[in-house]
């Protein structure tokens, strides 16, 4: 079980590979042919940085990308995007919309609704019942950078992070459960869940830490693989 374990997690890239050290370094017409793969499916942009790359580095990105079929990834994209029209399908074809109680908007909600929805969540909050998953596991490619897209500017005024950003509206959500619905003296703490990749991991945790966690505690926040 522990090797099968250990094999899954090395071929997601989340752990090295054993036989990272028998790695071959392409040709210029076998990387060509693999590139134009990825055009096909409109993910090229995966090889933006490979000319900064070392032959080492080409090398690993060549051995992961190779070991994927870009074309079945958009096959198993567009069935799962399809609606399901077969009848004999287990799953059946014929859903009905969800009722209107469960549905709402804060665009459209009355003043008394938004209310009783702030008076739940804050309470929710002040009693251990929320946390915030953060899907981090990407690189900012296609925003031109190697970083995680958390730790990246995205041109604000400011110059926060996507990162800071978030992390700032928890210490205020926490402030406000803690002063609307929370226990004199006790702070509120919301579980921050930073969800990353082999590939993102490393830097996040860096740049978090250098950041002080933005006036989180550190205890709170988790970054998860």
């Amino acid at each position: 079980m522990t090797s099968a374990i250990t094999s899954t997690l090395e071929k997601l890239h989340i752990l090295p590979s054993h036989e990272s050290e028998q790695l071959t370094h392409p040709t210029d017409e076998e990387v060509a042919t693999l590139r134009q793969k990825y055009a096909e499916q409109t993910q090229d942009h995966v090889f933006t940085f490979w000319d900064s790359l070392t032959p080492e580095q080409k090398a690993q990105l060549y051995a992961q990308l190779i070991s994927i079929d870009p074309a079945r990834v958009t096959s198993i994209t567009e069935t799962v995007l399809t609606p399901n029209t077969d009848p004999k399908s287990p799953v059946g074809t014929e859903h009905s919309p969800l009722p209107d109680s469960s549905c709402a908007s804060t665009l459209d909600a009355s003043t008394e609704q938004l209310s009783k929805w702030r008076h739940a969540g804050l309470g929710a909050s002040a009693r251990g019942e929320v946390a915030v998953l953060l899907m981090a596991g990407g690189q900012g490619t296609r925003l031109g950078s190697s970083a995680p897209k958390g730790c990246y500017d995205v041109g604000l005024p400011s110059g926060k992070s996507l990162f800071q950003l978030q992390a700032e509206r928890l210490l205020k959500l926490q402030e406000l459960a803690a002063e609307e619905a929370g226990d004199r003296g006790k702070d509120v703490v919301i579980p921050w869940y930073i969800m990353t990749s082999g590939p993102t991991r490393k830097d996040t945790q860096e740049f978090l830490k250098s950041k002080d966690y933005f006036g989180l505690k550190v205890s709170s926040t988790r970054l998860e693989i």
